[in-house]
């Protein structure tokens, strides 16, 4: 990639990340945020979600009705057999946080915890052949569309027990990238950092933009809140964070 650092070494491809879930408890405010600041076609489910097929990476649903201090993103990690992942999850010092259940045309899902406590979800919803790996487009590595799902940062209190938890039961890859830091590669799909540092941060989502400053005024400008200015790192990329209008927190990689 250009960037110095160590490869991750690429997990199998079987456990790819197909949906991410964003808390927005002010739903109508939410979708009209993204829509206009990263054009996503946001289709109502029901009352309390909302969904987006973008143009690369998972899925993006928004979900209102959530508790106080809930998770702000939630992965959703493809398996064959839910209750056999939850069930191999748990014996492994994870938690249920939620037991199957089943919504049409998106098969069973569930809400399993890490054992660090933070929350992910599986699906059962595969798609037919593999599913495209998407590298954090740092460096010279390939460039996803604007406003897709580029990476995701998930709390992990000791890397190395998450390292062996996501290694041994969903295949991923992983490599140390620098103190508190993991890469994680599932092999398939967008990929990402762990971190250990901020526990009250467990799961942020990264979109890509290709001007991460006009992206900021952006956002401002549609009622989100931009955390800082843009941090520009030399040969990897240009980084930014806000809160959307539901005080979910988001990141910006690019340039």
């Amino acid at each position: 990639m250009g960037t110095g650092m160590p490869a991750v070494p690429p997990g199998t491809g079987e456990h790819p990340v197909l949906m991410i879930v964003l808390s927005a408890n002010d739903l109508a405010a939410s979708s009209a945020f993204y829509s206009t600041v990263f054009g996503w076609q946001l289709h109502k489910l029901s009352p309390e979600l909302a969904t987006a097929a973008l143009t690369s990476g998972p899925v993006v649903t928004l979900r209102a009705n959530n508790p106080e201090g809930f998770q702000g993103m939630v992965p959703f990690i493809g398996t064959r057999n839910v209750a056999a992942t939850m069930d191999a999850v748990v014996h492994a010092g994870g938690g249920v946080e939620r037991a199957p259940w089943s919504v049409p045309m998106m098969g069973t899902l569930a809400r399993v915890t890490d054992p660090a406590g933070t929350i992910y979800g599986l699906a059962d919803a595969l798609p037919p052949g593999a599913t495209p790996r998407i590298p954090i487009p740092f460096g010279d590595a390939p460039k996803p569309p604007d406003g897709t799902v580029c990476s995701l940062e998930m709390h992990a209190g000791d890397l190395d027990v998450a390292a062996r938890f996501f290694g041994e039961h969903f295949g991923w890859g992983t490599q140390a990238m620098m103190p508190q830091f993991l890469t994680f590669d599932p092999g398939a799909g967008v990929g990402g950092v762990f971190q250990s540092h901020t526990p009250a941060l467990r799961g942020v989502a990264y979109l890509y933009s290709t001007n991460v400053s006009a992206t900021l005024a952006a956002i401002d400008a549609a009622g989100g809140k931009r955390l800082g200015d843009p941090m520009a790192m030399p040969g990897m990329a240009t980084f930014g964070y806000f809160t959307d209008p539901s005080g979910t927190t988001m990141g910006l990689i690019g340039g």
